[in-house]
């Protein structure tokens, strides 16, 4: 059992020697998409909430 954790990891640290790895500038970039994508739909869904709860407010009067 040992021996086959042992050649996992190695397998998997060869595995992660193939994989190209993003650029700073481009991680930076999308996270900034990310981050402003969430920002946008919050706002939505908090403008969407607010008027359906007036909506249920005017109609539970």
């Amino acid at each position: 059992m040992f021996n086959k954790t042992v050649q996992f990891v190695k397998e998997s640290r060869d595995e992660l020697k193939k994989v190209s790895w993003p650029e700073r500038d481009e991680v930076s970039a999308l996270t900034m998409v990310v981050v402003i994508t969430v920002i946008i739909t919050a706002l939505f869904l908090w403008l969407v909430d607010a008027a359906l709860m007036k909506i249920v407010s005017l109609v539970m009067q």
